[in-house]
């Protein structure tokens, strides 16, 4: 099968030097397309290039394994949804990198520096400038639980490779493969299995040129993919989505000003939104009040005054209350006698700040109740200051 041959084309339009706003949730693998300085601007043939390569590694993989995939990036364009592509040109011109080594620790730094370093990503690259170094197609390394991490695939390196079997491979890299601890390691070579026959595994370390659907994840599945070893296993990584799994919605709305967004890609919501993730996925949700606003608590599923972890096996909403950061305070009495303000009573009070209100009563009367946001007969009250609030004190004569 030829790269590329699943996608007809890229929904995407125009160029964008950012990661544009994430529609999948969860650790994601978000795609790029770099020239050097001096390059031309491919974009729009390596963008349609790169979609393709996305759809049949995504296709061999769900072949290889029916209940994983790697979850990449997708983003809203006018005709639809789909693979989100950016475009960035390094400063470096392509004489620059020379080396594999070279050239990915240059282009990482490069993409780091311009605003893709996100923890929660791998970075699927395609460098379309000169070759870095004679025979290396694509340079990819990566920790398994965490990022950024970079499988770059060097475009002209090796013109008669599948640039989807190159960039499986080094993808797989940036997931965290090889292990520690994985049986077949080839000799003098840690990064690479070398049990089976040559080129079949996707990650051995050469390549005869075979198309990648001819290729196998983890031969015998027993160094990084689906083994029963104690190492890290690549398909328990959470930048794969699980197919065998529900979706689950998260629904989360505001009161008042403000915005609510998630520690994972996929949730930035400045109104009532509702998203959908992986069962059993555990996100932290984090309330930006709005300018002149102060986040004051969580109701439905979270709960308190802060950011709020939710492990999502069901369906859950919350809402994050917000209010001003100041409010009145307005005391009126019934009968004769006063209310005291610890601290005093102001039109311009700190919101969330304690306050204390006790009622005296005159000389022959006395103190019988408490209406509005203090309520009861004793004569101390705490009311909560979040909002605006108005109390009356009822004397009684004796």
């Amino acid at each position: 099968m030829a790269p590329g041959a699943l996608a007809a084309g890229w929904c995407g339009s125009g160029e964008s030097s950012t990661d544009r706003a994430d529609v999948t949730t969860g650790q994601q693998v978000h795609a790029i397309v770099v020239v050097p300085a001096d390059g031309a601007d491919t974009f729009a043939a390596d963008a349609i290039r790169l979609a393709g390569d996305v759809d049949s590694i995504t296709a061999w993989w769900a072949g290889q394994d029916t209940t994983r995939a790697p979850r990449f990036d997708q983003a809203v364009f006018p005709t639809g949804t789909c693979l989100d592509i950016s475009f960035f040109r390094i400063a470096d011109p392509g004489a620059a990198l020379s080396g594999a080594n070279t050239a990915f620790e240059r282009v990482t730094q490069a993409l780091q520096s311009g605003g893709f370093g996100n923890q929660y990503k791998k970075y699927y690259v395609y460098y379309d400038g000169p070759s870095v170094q004679p025979n290396i197609c694509g340079t990819g390394a990566g920790d398994f639980a965490t990022g950024p991490a970079y499988a770059i695939v060097w475009l002209q390196g090796c013109p008669n490779v599948g640039s989807d079997a190159i960039g499986a491979h080094e993808l797989i890299h940036s997931l965290g493969a090889l292990p520690a601890g994985a049986p077949h390691a080839c000799p003098g070579d840690p990064g690479h299995p070398c049990d089976g026959p040559p080129s079949v595994d996707v990650l051995y370390p050469r390549t005869d040129g075979r198309p990648l659907q001819q290729q196998v994840l983890d031969v015998g599945r027993d160094d990084y993919y689906g083994h029963s070893g104690t190492w890290d296993d690549l398909q328990d990584s959470v930048w794969l989505r699980h197919l065998d799994v529900p979706q689950v919605p998260l629904s989360v709305a505001m009161s008042g000003t403000g915005s609510v967004s998630s520690d994972l890609p996929g949730l930035d919501c400045a109104a009532a939104c509702t998203t959908q993730w992986d069962q059993g996925s555990i996100v932290t949700l984090r309330p930006v009040p709005g300018d002149g606003q102060r986040f004051v608590r969580w109701t439905g599923a979270c709960v308190g005054n802060n950011s709020c972890a939710l492990q999502l096996t069901q369906a859950q909403s919350a809402t994050a209350v917000f209010g001003p950061l100041r409010v009145p305070v307005r005391v009126a009495t019934t009968g004769r006698g006063s209310v005291r303000c610890t601290p005093v009573c102001s039109r311009a009070f700190s919101a969330g700040d304690p306050l204390t209100l006790r009622a005296v009563p005159a000389k022959g009367w006395k103190f019988v109740r408490w209406s509005g946001a203090c309520t009861g007969s004793r004569p101390v009250c705490r009311p909560a200051t979040d909002f605006a609030l108005g109390v009356r004190a009822t004397f009684r004569r004796k």
